[in-house]
């Protein structure tokens, strides 16, 4: 059963790559306020504490386009995006898409090791736990009581009721190129790191900054 849908996963993929569906391109834009994000660099929160993000990752789950019967369907493809790769900021995404899912979702999890950008070596995978890392963010604060002021957000689980996989709503307004900015400070100004700096697991911590993550995306549709 886990080659069958790791199988499955692949065959969507090729799909994706074939050019046989209609596609948009989405670019995911990392920002901080109003102006572009640039990792390593200090930032200022609405406290006038200091931020520097180091490292801002996540799952994409493009909704797949292909149907190879209902009972084994895996509903995304997934894209890695990472803030030091800006070559990971363009997806492409279904031209019918309505929305996308930040993190991946508990079929994917279960289907056994696959390839990709959901490769475990790319540092997106809890071995112990068997489970995908959705969003990852890491840095310092200077309100952070811990050692080195660093902060540590790796946010995940697929179970009930500790799931934080995120629906986001794709507003496309038929545009052909949609600019998406990933705003970290809309998400970082909801999690207190002056007394909370480390989630590094399934729970309801997680679920709730995982919500939060969600506020994250703001969309641009171009032409």
């Amino acid at each position: 059963m886990m080659g069958l849908l790791a199988g499955v996963l692949l065959a969507c993929s090729a799909a994706f790559c074939s050019g046989q569906v209609p596609m948009n391109e989405v670019r995911f834009i990392p920002t901080w306020g109003d102006h572009t994000l640039v990792l390593g660099a200090a930032q200022r929160t609405l406290d006038s504490s200091e931020v520097c993000i180091n490292r801002l990752r996540f799952y994409v789950g493009v909704p797949a386009a292909v149907l190879l019967g209902e009972a084994y369907r895996l509903p995304y493809e997934y894209h890695l995006f990472d803030g030091e790769d800006s070559t990971s900021w363009i997806v492409a995404f279904p031209t019918s898409a309505d929305h996308f899912m930040l993190g991946v979702d508990s079929l994917t999890n279960v289907a056994g090791v696959l390839g990709g950008d959901l490769d475990p070596t790319k540092g997106m995978y809890w071995a112990w736990n068997s489970g995908y890392i959705n969003l990852k963010v890491e840095g310092t604060c200077s309100a952070s009581p811990y050692p080195k002021h660093e902060f540590e957000l790796h946010l995940g689980g697929y179970a009930a009721p500790n799931a934080t996989a995120q629906r986001i709503e794709l507003r496309t307004s038929n545009a052909h190129v949609i600019e998406v900015h990933v705003d970290a400070q809309a998400f970082l100004q909801q999690v207190d790191l002056a007394s909370r700096c480390n989630v590094m697991s399934p729970g309801e911590e997680a679920v709730r900054l995982s919500r939060a993550g969600a506020s994250m995306f703001i969309f641009h549709a171009q032409r």
